[in-house]
């Protein structure tokens, strides 16, 4: 038994390598900005955390009354999850609302464009 929980701290701790070095190179080539990486370093950190130290892991298990401890990891990584989805929601409405004015002012510049040519045009031909 204590071999399969050693496995699953080792593979816990690779996956919050792998996810803190990712997000650590996707900022470097500007793939992903700070504000957004922060939160990925959070949950990379707090699996790490939780993968090295499974001592913490069951006493917030048994705090939270979860029998068993793996169980809590995982609702707090949908949790986090969720907490991700709504802050890309938030992004993305703020995104479309500035899109929205923008094309409208785009297509104002465009009709004034327009306007002004018609003009240039009809005072050419006088």
């Amino acid at each position: 038994m204590e071999g399969a929980t050693l496995s699953v701290q080792l593979m816990g701790v690779c996956f919050s390598l792998i996810i803190l070095i990712s997000v650590f190179l996707m900022v470097k080539a500007k793939m992903i900005r700070e504000k957004y990486s922060l939160v990925w370093f959070l949950i990379g950190l707090f699996t790490l955390f939780m993968s090295i130290f499974k001592d913490t892991l069951e006493w917030f298990s048994n705090l939270v009354g979860v029998y068993y401890a793996p169980s809590a990891f995982f609702a707090i990584l949908i949790a986090c999850a969720y907490l991700l989805l709504l802050n890309l929601s938030v992004s993305m409405s703020g995104l479309k609302m500035h899109n929205k004015t923008l094309t409208q002012e785009l297509g104002l510049t465009k009709l004034r464009l327009e306007e002004l040519e018609k003009k240039m045009n009809a005072g050419e031909q006088h």
